[in-house]
Formats: C-alpha cells, structure tokens, sequence
C-alpha cells in the first residue's frame, strides 16, 4: 500500500518550487519512473534502493537530486519506501545546485556529493519528523533560507500543448536567445522542455488514468496530431504504451503520484533502451 501527499509550495518560493510530495509504503517489485520537465530532490528516510536505466542496477540510500530524464528510469524498493522531496522548476535547481548532469542514463547524483554535510543534518531533522506535513515545512523552510532571490528568467510552465516558437513570443526572446537559456539553465532544448511538459498534462489528467477517455480523445485533448502520435510519444518518452500504464496502475489501486508506473520490466538488458534526444529540436509528429 502507498500513501502519496503532494502540497504546492509557499507563493515566495513558487518560482522555484512546482511540488513538494511525500510517499510512503511498500513499493512490490519494480517501479518506473517517468520524465519530469522537472528536477528533483528526494531524501530517503526509509530503506535503499536498486536504481537502473535497463543495465546493471545502483545501490542508493540517504538521496539524490535527479536532473530532466531522457527517458524512464525504474527503480526497486529494498524495504519501507519514505521519500520526502522537492520538485523543482530546472533552473532554479541549477541556481540552488549547479549545473547538473544530463539524465542519459547514469546513476542520479547523490545530494550528499552537492549539498555536502548540511544535507546530513538536514536528513537527521526530517526523520525525527513523525507526520508528512511537519517534513514539507521542515524541506521548506530549509529551502527558503538556501534559495537565492528570483532571478528574471523563465518562469513560463505551460498549461496548453504549446509550440516553441509560442514560449519564444510570449517571453520575447529570440529563438536563438530562447535556445541559449535552455542549454544553460535548463539543461535541454526547448521543444524537448515543452514535450515533457505535455506529457505531464497527460499523466495528470484524471480520464487518462482511470481510462475514462478514448486514446483519441485524450490525444486531441492534449494537442497531438492524433492517437498514433500520442501512443509514441508516451513509448518513447514513458517506456511504455499507454494501455501497460493505464493497467500496471489499476492493477495496484494506485490513484496518485501519476509519474509513477508499478510492476515495469527492470535490471534486465533489453529494458530501457530507447530514450528520447533532448537536445532534438523538432517535435514528433
């Protein structure tokens, strides 16, 4: 059983912050993760993890900030999952963390390695927290103190399947500026960004995982060309089509943390193969 709190952050860190969540639970068998437009930190309170792309397995425990992913990443609980975590628009994490690397594939960077023995402390202070919205206020309020003030910059998260040449206009950059920004403090390019984007609007769409709507419906719903445009970007970027994620989820009565896919075929050589290029400048059509 998996218990997911997701709270929007205070309206001074907004700008900075999409998310903060907490889960917690047995996570049975494999679990894939889903590309975010977002990066993330996650302290681990509970027991480690095996983290893999499709190859050889990583042990984790303790956290780990993962970087905008280029495709799904499966991981498998070890114990009694408990995350507290942070989900944060990229270029303040790169503001609050340095530049990350790209998530081709390789093992999340471990917070302890960026933040250094503040993060310890940190970790100590949320497990002597017995309530996930006392860890939110505590993640929080770590936050605010640590956070630059906001910069100007991009603070556009879009709502509707735009196009890059929209952002461009509505931020009044140049194509070629707009492109410069991303590959500096985003750590991709725009379309990419955008595409991931779209597909969280998907994932967050209650007739999506419940299977309320039709494929089409959903795919015009969303702004793709049609139902077999939508089914392939949701392989490519999500690892699987949409029925096997619509299935997996029903399967595990799980009805939150819709990034989240149970029971995916993991540590194995032929999983995680195909992964989307985030520095391709066009839009799968």
């Amino acid at each position: 059983m998996i218990a997911y709190f997701e709270r929007q952050p205070d309206r001074a860190l907004s700008w900075a912050v999409k998310a903060f969540w907490h889960l917690e639970g047995h996570l049975l068998g494999e679990a894939a993760a889903i590309p975010k437009p977002y990066v993330e930190l996650v302290i681990s309170l509970g027991d480690g993890h095996d983290w893999s792309a499709g190859e050889r397995a990583t042990g984790f425990a303790g956290g780990w900030i993962t970087p905008i992913q280029t495709g799904p990443r499966f991981s498998r609980s070890l114990g009694v999952t408990r995350f507290v975590a942070a989900r944060l628009h990229p270029d303040a994490a790169i503001l609050l963390f340095g530049p990350l690397p790209l998530g081709d594939g390789a093992p999340p960077v471990l917070a302890e390695d960026v933040i250094g023995p503040d993060f310890r402390a940190l970790r100590d202070r949320l497990g002597e927290q017995s309530h996930p919205a006392a860890r939110i206020d505590l993640l929080q309020a770590w936050l605010a103190r640590r956070l630059p003030p906001p910069p100007a910059g991009l603070r556009v998260a879009p709502s509707e399947p735009w196009r890059a040449e929209q952002l461009s206009e509505l931020l009044g950059w140049t194509d070629r500026d707009m492109r410069r920004h991303f590959a500096r403090m985003i750590g991709c390019s725009p379309k990419y960004w955008l595409r991931l984007h779209r597909l969280s609007a998907v994932l967050g769409d209650p007739s999506f995982q419940q299977g309320r709507e039709t494929l089409a419906d959903t795919a015009a719903a969303f702004g793709f060309a049609d139902q077999a445009h939508l089914a392939r970007e949701f392989r490519l970027l999500a690892g699987m089509p949409p029925s096997a994620y619509q299935k997996r989820r029903e399967a595990e009565g799980l009805d939150t943390a819709p990034t989240m896919a149970p029971r995916a075929p993991v540590f194995s050589s032929q999983a995680g193969r195909a992964v989307a290029d985030p520095s391709h400048q066009e839009v799968m059509a």
